[in-house]
């Protein structure tokens, strides 16, 4: 195949996150999590999806043997193995055996390209090394439809002795490999550096298919891999939001949108329709991975086309390109303007319009916009608690359909009483002038204070359905103040707070009491419906 890619050429996904994303630290996949991202990967359109190693744990074994009852719609599935054991033949080595026998389309093999691997880690002759990876492509390109070569630490052997790098190189495309993957396994190199090596090996052999696997040490891979399919490389490799041993691999969630929105590259399954679930793939992966989404993280992470400044919040409301460099829609997020002690008139203006309350006059803007400063102050964080904000607006301007007022609520420990952890926990609510007061004792005041709002409120709504409360915490504030957390289903993605000067137990009581208050208005009025609307990602 003549591999001679114009600016509108096509690009092969190759996703490892199941084989280098299970070496990120932290990262135990079941073989019902590798089924899972298997069907993600392949409804999204990857090319191919890299399973794992048989043989070489219970669980690709168990894989594999799953994967041969299996069709699946877009994706090919490859098998990864190293090339056979030095004191082996390739027809004697169990490892390669077993890691060659899989009934699959593609197999990669990996092999080293430098010299000083050769020398220091195989320690076997350099000739010898050639050998090894001649035969063991050989062997394998009668048994599979697509033969990979991963050049393992190709750019450091290309630097320091290039004809035994370009050796290797020349010994995997006559064995019958049809793509050579040049490897920044160490994950040093820059994106000159990357760019330079790919010409010269396209230069070498410009009728052969290359691929870039980079891993992000330097925080280059991406970049790394823009660089080498700019010089014509041909496959791609990377994980899904970057997992990988040490600093991860190329983020695939950064790198697909940049080929698809920024260089006219086509991919062949990628569609726009399909590109537009980028953020749901991310989401998911990062559920079943157990590593959240870096908040920051390009395009997907949640705050990629967050806006905070008031003077951008303006901006972007006049035109979403002042601070916006693609609309989010096409990589399935969304924006979002965040109210803080730096909002303004207009940031606050269109927080209501979203909520349903309309147009507002100057004069209430203005009050808003004081009470959030002030209570800013004291250490709320209303641009991490979109609950806590909802909640305010409503109190203030008097939202629709009664509710219940929160007129006191106190937690108090009371030591030497059969135990030091017992607590006496007191709270009066309101409902439209109806005064309801229950005090309880216990020694788990979070969980007492639910059971008392529950009953409470259900005397008034039978219908009332409590939030979902995965999480409370609280952290002590410079001035002393307790902030209290609560992370709100589904995902977690609302959080209510609550600032007091009280004990911890009572801040986080508090923040629970704000949060059964916010679900309450939530469910009568619709409050917190744009705040759900895109999938969030794991906190």
């Amino acid at each position: 195949m003549n591999n001679k890619h114009s600016r509108t050429g096509l690009v092969e996904l190759y996703d490892t996150t199941l084989r280098d994303g299970a070496q990120t630290k932290g990262v135990h996949f079941s073989l019902r999590d590798k089924l899972a991202i298997i069907e993600l990967l392949d409804d999204f359109g990857i090319d191919i999806i890299e399973a794992g190693w048989n043989g070489a744990n219970v669980t690709d074994t168990g894989l594999f043997r799953e994967l041969g009852r299996r069709t699946l719609s877009n994706s090919r599935i490859a098998a990864f193995c190293s090339t056979y054991h030095p004191s082996r033949s390739v027809d004697s080595d169990p490892v390669f055996s077993a890691g060659t026998a899989v009934d699959v389309p593609v197999m990669t093999l990996f092999g080293k390209s430098w010299d000083f691997q050769v020398s220091e880690s195989l320690r076997i002759p350099l000739e010898r090394n050639v050998d090894i990876i001649a035969e063991s492509l050989a062997y394998c390109r009668r048994r599979f439809d697509t033969l990979v070569f991963d050049a393992e630490h190709f750019f450091d052997g290309l630097e320091t002795n290039p004809d035994y790098s370009l050796a290797v190189v020349e010994a995997a495309l006559d064995a019958g490999a049809d793509r050579v993957v040049l490897c920044d396994t160490n994950g040093g190199r820059l994106p000159w550096q990357i760019r330079q090596a790919v010409d010269t090996v396209r230069n070498r052999f410009p009728d052969a298919d290359f691929g870039i696997h980079g891993h992000n040490d330097a925080d280059t891979a991406v970049a790394n891999s823009l660089a080498a399919v700019e010089g014509g490389v041909f496959q791609v490799q990377g994980t899904i939001n970057g997992i990988g041993e040490r600093c991860g691999n190329t983020n695939l969630c950064s790198l697909i949108p940049n080929l698809a929105l920024k260089c006219g590259y086509r991919m062949k399954f990628v569609t726009p329709e399909r590109l537009a679930q980028l953020r749901a793939l991310s989401c998911r992966v990062a559920e079943l991975t157990r590593v959240p989404v870096i908040d920051n993280q390009p395009y997907v992470g949640d705050n990629a086309f967050t806006h905070k400044a008031g003077v951008h919040i303006a901006s972007v409301l006049k035109h979403p390109g002042c601070y916006e460099h693609i609309e989010p829609k096409w990589v399935g997020h969304r924006r979002q303007l965040v109210i803080s002690e730096q909002s303004g008139r207009v940031a606050i203006s269109h927080k209501l319009e979203g909520m349903g309350y309309g147009a507002h006059d100057e004069t209430t803007l203005r009050q808003l916009v004081e009470e959030i400063k002030r209570l800013s102050s004291q250490g709320y964080s209303f641009d991490r608690a979109e609950v806590s904000l909802e909640l305010l607006i409503h109190d203030m301007l008097g939202g629709p359909g009664k509710g219940p007022t929160l007129e006191h609520l106190t937690c108090e420990s009371l030591p030497g009483i059969a135990t030091e952890d017992l607590y006496r926990i007191e709270l009066a609510l309101s409902f439209g002038g109806k005064m309801r007061f229950r005090r309880q004792f216990s020694e788990h005041p979070v969980a007492a204070i639910q059971g008392m709002l529950l009953e409470l409120m259900r005397k008034e709504w039978t219908g009332f359905e409590s939030p979902s409360i995965l999480q409370v915490n609280a952290e002590v504030l410079d001035n002393g103040r307790q902030r209290a957390w609560v992370n709100l289903g589904p995902g977690g993605s609302s959080r209510a707070m609550v600032v007091t000067a009280a004990s911890q137990q009572t801040a986080q009581c508090l923040a629970v009491a704000e949060s059964y208050r916010w679900a309450w208005f939530s469910a009568l009025n619709g409050m917190g419906r744009h705040a759900h609307s895109v999938m969030a990602c794991p906190a």
